[in-house]
C-alpha cells in the first residue's frame, strides 16, 4: 500500500468515526481524557496529513473545552487527565498558532504541575489530588507535556520539568533488562508491576523528548528497549486483539501508536512502522458497515449496537500513525 492509500484510509476512519460522534466540538460519550486522547487523533492526522482543514475542528474543539470545563481544570482531581489534555492542546498551537491552545496548555500544567510533583517517592508526580500513588500514567505525559510546552513557549524550565519526570520513570518503573513499564507504586512503597500499551507509549515518548533534546542516546535505548517489549513480549509480532474491557483500557493502544510511528521515524526502525501498519490491516479489514472498528484489531466489528466512542477511537489511531 503506498502512503497516499494508506492517509487515503486514515481520512475515511477518522471521519468515519467522527460522523458517527461528533457534533458542534462535542465527541458525544467522551469524558473529558477521552476527549483528549481523541483530540489527539485529530492532531495526529494533520501530523501525517497536512491539512488544514483540521484547524477549523480543532477550533470548535477548543470552544467546546472552555463550554464545558473552563478555563482552569483545577477540579479534576485526576492530574493524568489534565497532563494529556495539556499535550493535545499544545500540539494544536504548535500546528496553527492559536494562542488561546497554548495559554490554556500553561495554565493547567502549572497548576497541575505545582500540585503534583513532591519528594516523596523519589519525586515524580501524584496521579490524584489524594497523593496516594505515583504512576506512569501522570509521569509519563507530564514528560512529554513539559517537553511540548517547552517548544512552544522556548522557557527552558519546562524542559527542567520533562526531566523530572522522565527520570523518576527510568529510575522507578522501567525495568531495563526487559523494557517492561510498571504500573504505579503506592505511598508505602509497593509497586504495581502490570504492563499496558499506554504507559509503554509514553514512556517512549518521555524519552524521545529527552533524547532529541539532550542528545543523550541513553534515552533513545530505553525508547527502543520499551518499544522492543511492546511488539516482541506483548504482542509476539502479533495483532493487539485486548484491552477491551473497562471504561478506560479500550483507548489505550491509540496512545502506543502514536508513539510506535515517532519512535519509527526518529530511529529509522522501520519494523516498528511494519508491525503498526499490519494492525492497521487487520482493524480495517473487520470494520463493520459504518466504517467503526472494535478496540479487539483483530476482531471483525458487529452491526447494529452503541458502541462507545473511546473504543472505537483506537483503531483510528492505530489506522491513522500508521500512515508514517
Amino acid at each position: 500500500m503506498t502512503r497516499e492509500e494508506k492517509l487515503a484510509r486514515a481520512r475515511e476512519a477518522f471521519l468515519s468515526h467522527k460522523k458517527a460522534y461528533y457534533a458542534d466540538g462535542d465527541y458525544r460519550g467522551a469524558d473529558f481524557w477521552d476527549y483528549a486522547e481523541i483530540f489527539e487523533i485529530a492532531d495526529d492526522l494533520y501530523e501525517v496529513s497536512g491539512d488544514k482543514a483540521l484547524f477549523e475542528q480543532f477550533a470548535e474543539m477548543t470552544d467546546f473545552i472552555l463550554k464545558k470545563w473552563g478555563e482552569d481544570w483545577e477540579k479534576n482531581p485526576y492530574n493524568d487527565d489534565i497532563m494529556w489534555l495539556v499535550i493535545a492542546l499544545t500540539r494544536a498551537y504548535l500546528f496553527t498558532g492559536e494562542k488561546r491552545c497554548l495559554d490554556l496548555a500553561k495554565l493547567n500544567f502549572d497548576k497541575t504541575f505545582a500540585r503534583a510533583a513532591s519528594d516523596d517517592l523519589g519525586g515524580g508526580l501524584f496521579w490524584r489530588i489524594e497523593n496516594e500513588t505515583k504512576n506512569s500514567c501522570v509521569n509519563g505525559p507530564g514528560s512529554v507535556a513539559a517537553a511540548y510546552l517547552a517548544k512552544a513557549t522556548g522557557d527552558e524550565t519546562y524542559w527542567d520539568k520533562a526531566e523530572y519526570c522522565a527520570s523518576w520513570l527510568i529510575k522507578t518503573m522501567f525495568e531495563p533488562d526487559t523494557g517492561k513499564i510498571y504500573d504505579c507504586v503506592n505511598i508505602k512503597g509497593r509497586v504495581n508491576r502490570w504492563s499496558s500499551t499506554y504507559n509503554q507509549g509514553t514512556f517512549i515518548g518521555a524519552c524521545l523528548g529527552m533524547w532529541k533534546h539532550t542528545g543523550d542516546e541513553t534515552y533513545r535505548d530505553y525508547a527502543l528497549k520499551a518499544a522492543d517489549y511492546t511488539v516482541h513480549e506483548m504482542y509476539a509480532e502479533g495483532i493487539m486483539d485486548n484491552e477491551e474491557s473497562g471504561n478506560d483500557l479500550p483507548g489505550f493502544k491509540g496512545i502506543l501508536a502514536r508513539y510506535i510511528r515517532r519512535l519509527s521515524a526518529e530511529t529509522g526502525r522501520e519494523e516498528y512502522l511494519l508491525w503498526l501498519a499490519k494492525n492497521a490491516d487487520s482493524a480495517w479489514a473487520g470494520r463493520n458497515s459504518d466504517g467503526l472498528m472494535t478496540t479487539q484489531l483483530a476482531h471483525k466489528t458487529g452491526e447494529g449496537t452503541e458502541f462507545d466512542v473511546f473504543t472505537m477511537s483506537a483503531a483510528v489511531s492505530v489506522i491513522v500513525n500508521a500512515v508514517g
